[in-house]
């Protein structure tokens, strides 16, 4: 974990740290005097909380109940994870604060795991006292700021101060000094050598930082195709094996408001290089900023082309608008992971993090479920297993949009209830709510006792989502007057059957004095595999020789449904010996 500060004067570096509150009684410093201070912590065990206090030697200069913050649990680990992302947000308006404090309230203040920033940072030339006075005083009083992990990516504004504006990590760029960034891969993902982009993985979600404005010489943009960036960003993505997978920069390949995707001619770029790729690896999520407005489209794919060229029907894999709040075509975006093309990325415009400049027309990009050119806000998105919600809440508190995407859901599971076992669990595929309709219950799992074979369905409320379990009970069937009797010819293995109802064969099998059963031989039903009411007889000589042993029968059945089971073992003390 890295913890970073600046004090106005220089003095030595200290992080005191615990897992309690009242007990930070190990300590990382660095002793040189320094402004800017850089702690890095390691060795911490997953997913624990740790508080700590920053301190200049045995002085405590900042420790509170709101100094902690949470380890990254083990990769590909499903839990719940909060995360708070925005965009254009340091301009120091009213709104920025309004925006902040909504989301607050509306998460109830929960601990939020990650924080990430959608470009232009710091208004208007992303200078470092723009950074200070238009960003960090506006959240680091606050509790998010001391114990929230913060992903940035950088915006044209970002990039200003500096003579030739499009150099990346020029020294003269303040953002690239003020944020530290995993390039080597320290939160997996393929290292990127670069501040300028980089990847990591949280809980079972693949993130992903790109750069959409700096160059990496004159004439060389970072979505080149051969640019270093994009290189890498192929070479990420097919190394990814976490279920969720969400890539964010500032600039977006799609928008109608305050910027043209049609009409700007780095959005065009953007979308005919980058998003082609973003298909093939199946992302599921992409977050910009850049216009100032609110916009999400459908989960949409292989779409490259100007606004009035996208077709419902080619571009969309789903009708819905997402939103799953019982209103009309509003049932949640499905994808399965075992598919091997695309089923469609949701494309988000987060640009009015401080205010929303609306539009320089009236229209709306023909991809985009909803649009608001009105209100400024942020988005919180949750992740739990194998549910993705998402929501705008804007600076009254209200939610303007919201859309969830589940994955691996509508399952069909055939399951065997074993002879041995009165009842079976059945779990449904995802998080949210229930109803069982063999008894209305309205848990995520449920314990059933069937005596025949069973098929149980569980809907969620809206009935947009529908498991069904078959349940395969062994039917009962009683071998009568299963006997052994040893002949001069062998040992005769007989029994009857009262009634056969889809039987497909018997298998006699027989263990020896210290061995394991092995089938000695597989009898066809004479019923058919069909209902028969008739008394059956069953004989097979088994061939042995002289000897003395002990030797174990038994008789597998094997119905249509593909369920076998055992009748009792009869077990014979005999001078014959079981010839091999």
């Amino acid at each position: 974990m890295i913890i970073r500060w600046r004090t106005d004067v220089a003095i030595a570096s200290k992080i005191n740290f615990g897992l309690t509150q009242d007990a930070l009684n190990t300590s990382k410093s660095d002793d040189s005097p320094k402004t800017e201070h850089i702690i890095t912590i390691d060795n911490l065990k997953p997913n624990t909380k740790y508080f700590y206090g920053v301190a200049f030697g045995n002085t405590p200069l900042q420790a509170s109940a709101d100094n902690f913050f949470m380890t990254n649990p083990l990769v590909g680990t499903e839990q719940k994870v909060r995360i708070w992302a925005l965009g254009d947000m340091g301009m120091g308006t009213e709104n920025q604060k309004k925006v902040y404090q909504q989301y607050l309230k509306y998460t109830n203040r929960e601990h939020t795991n990650l924080w990430l920033l959608m470009g232009d940072n710091a208004y208007a030339q992303g200078m470092d006292w723009e950074f200070q006075q238009r960003f960090f005083e506006y959240y680091q009083t606050d509790m998010l700021m001391k114990q929230t992990v913060l992903m940035p990516t950088p915006g044209n504004h970002d990039y200003s101060p500096t003579p030739n504006n499009y150099k990346i990590e020029d020294p003269l760029i303040a953002y690239f000094n003020i944020f530290s960034f995993p390039t080597k891969g320290e939160a997996g993902g393929v290292p990127s050598g670069s501040k300028a982009f980089y990847s990591y993985d949280y809980a079972n979600i693949h993130f992903i930082s790109l750069d959409s404005y700096g160059r990496e010489g004159a004439d060389r943009s970072m979505f080149s195709k051969d640019s270093q960036q994009m290189i890498w960003l192929e070479k990420d993505l097919k190394a990814n094996k976490q279920k969720w997978t969400i890539v964010y920069w500032h600039h977006p390949p799609y928008t109608m408001a305050s910027r043209n995707s049609d009409k700007e001619i780095d959005l065009k770029t953007i979308r005919e290089g980058v998003v082609p790729i973003l298909d093939k690896y199946k992302v599921d999520m992409v977050l910009n900023g850049h216009s100032h407005v609110y916009e999400r489209s459908q989960m949409m794919k292989g779409h490259y082309g100007l606004a009035a060229t996208f077709d419902q029907k080619l571009n969309s894999a789903s009708t819905s608008t997402g939103l799953y709040d019982n209103s009309k075509d509003s049932c949640p975006y499905i994808k399965d992971s075992k598919v091997a093309d695309n089923e469609g990325i949701i494309y988000v415009v987060n640009g009015c993090g401080a205010a929303n400049s609306g539009s320089v027309n009236s229209l709306t990009h023909n991809a985009m479920v909803y649009s608001d050119k009105t209100n400024a806000g942020s988005m919180y998105i949750e992740i739990e297993g194998n549910r993705l919600d998402a929501k705008f809440i804007t600076e009254d508190g209200s939610v303007k949009d919201q859309f969830t995407i589940l994955k691996d859901v509508n399952q069909k599971q055939v399951l065997k209830l074993e002879a041995n076992q009165n009842t079976i669990p059945l779990q449904a595929s995802w998080t949210g709510n229930f109803n069982w309709q063999h008894d209305n219950s309205k848990n995520k799992s449920v314990q059933v006792s069937p005596t025949v074979t069973t098929k149980y369905i569980v809907q969620d409320d809206q009935k947009c989502l529908q498991d069904e379990f078959t349940v395969k009970v062994t039917s009962a069937y009683s071998l009568k007057d299963f006997n052994l009797t040893a002949t001069k010819s062998g040992m005769a293995v007989d029994w009857l059957t009262v009634q056969e109802k889809g039987i497909v064969n018997f298998e006699i099998e027989r263990q020896r004095q210290g061995g394991e059963f092995k089938t000695v031989v597989k009898l066809n039903s004479k019923a058919n595999e069909q209902i028969s009411d008739k008394v059956l007889s069953y004989r097979y000589l088994d061939n042995i020789l002289e000897g003395n042993e002990i030797v174990n029968y038994r008789v597998k059945i094997t119905d249509n449904e593909g369920l076998s089971y055992y009748s009792d073992v009869k077990s014979v003390s005999t001078v014959l010996k079981v010839a091999d």
